[in-house]
């Protein structure tokens, strides 16, 4: 009996080893994409890298990571990119000491930075243009979960004393909030009693994975497990978290004096018309929003206007949003401000 079970475990043994090696070998496919921390790291010992080059961010133990300071028109993605001296996308500095100006804080991912546009080109910096007299300071992330930009406005955004917040919604950035690894460590906010606690914090760096315990054959073990969860359980554990995260953001927006905004960042099939907000969730963001006293914006009208053909919407969707679009999206929120809070906001002649 003994010798049976010894038997037994050392060909356990010896078939996890043989995994092991495969896996540190590269033998094993990397399957499909899982939206798991495993997935993540095994992706990263490959590839030995993050989702946004090392040269234009830098490692951050509250947030991951955030965008290098001081970058001065570096050629990315075939656009020229700028921060200044606080990690913001474009060169203007804005000091924490406030002047006349009114003041707006827009956190978000890409499509907040302005992934393939180049500085004059975000909506961030299209809403300067837009208003009268009026800094808007782009703290949006390449890559970033739905949590990191709550952290962030916390962190980087709220001393800058803003009139109003305006948070860049995508639809993609919500299975990120469950992640604790993507390219880069990154924290993880947790729904726990209502209340959203921080995980993973302070972050380790990407080195930290490329140790040799824990076992490559574990990650695809928990690949594995993270492919046959109930999807519908899972979509209602990231559902949750992202309504409480924009919730969040909005009491503490309105705790401290400023206007709360979500603002839709539709997908191309948005454009088709589903549901009232151009995506049936959307709804239920709204709705967090604005029973905390903010607004909820959607550029749809006025992108269906801009892409009105299967070819224009191919065209104008290539890499993020085109030119144009960033153009219109900052153009609407200006306006949904100067009519929400026209003693700070006016639109320009």
């Amino acid at each position: 009996m003994l010798r049976n079970l010894g038997l037994v475990l050392l060909s356990t043994l010896a078939s996890l080893l043989m995994v092991e090696f495969a896996a540190r070998l590269e033998l094993i496919p990397l399957p499909d994409h899982v939206s798991t921390d495993a997935w993540w790291e095994e992706r990263w010992q490959r590839k030995r890298r993050g989702m946004n080059p090392r040269a234009v961010i830098e490692l951050d133990a509250d947030l991951g990571y955030i965008p290098a300071r001081e970058l001065d028109d570096f050629e990315y993605q075939d656009v020229r990119i700028s921060t200044n001296s606080a990690h913001m996308r474009g060169r203007r500095e804005y000091p924490l000491q406030r002047g006349d100006a009114a003041r707006v804080v827009a956190v978000g991912d890409s499509f907040t930075f302005g992934q393939c546009a180049g500085d004059d080109e975000t909506f961030p910096f299209a809403m300067e243009q837009t208003l009268v007299d009026t800094e808007v300071l782009n703290l949006g992330v390449m890559g970033y979960g739905q949590g990191q930009a709550l952290l962030r406005l916390r962190r980087d955004g709220f001393p800058y004393r803003p009139d109003a917040v305006v948070f860049g919604f995508h639809g993609t950035d919500m299975r990120r909030n469950l992640l604790s690894f993507r390219g880069y460590g990154k924290p993880r906010l947790r729904l726990e009693d209502g209340r959203l606690e921080v995980e993973n914090v302070p972050v380790p760096s990407p080195e930290a994975y490329a140790r040799w315990w824990p076992p490559r054959a574990w990650n695809f073990v928990r690949i594995f497990r993270a492919s046959r969860e109930d999807r519908a359980v899972v979509r209602g554990r990231i559902n949750e978290v992202s309504l409480a995260i924009v919730h969040q953001m909005a009491v503490e927006s309105r705790d401290r004096g400023a206007l709360f905004a979500v603002v839709h960042l539709p997908h191309p099939r948005s454009l088709g018309g589903k549901g009232e907000h151009g995506w049936p969730f959307m709804e239920q963001v709204c709705a967090e929003a604005t029973s905390a006293g903010g607004l909820c914006i959607e550029p749809v009208p006025r992108f269906r206007e801009i892409a009105s053909t299967p070819d224009e919407v191919d065209h104008h969707f290539a890499c993020h949003f085109s030119p144009e679009l960033y153009q219109a999206l900052g153009e609407v929120i200006a306006e949904e401000l100067a009519r929400a809070m026209p003693e700070r906001f006016a639109l320009r002649n």
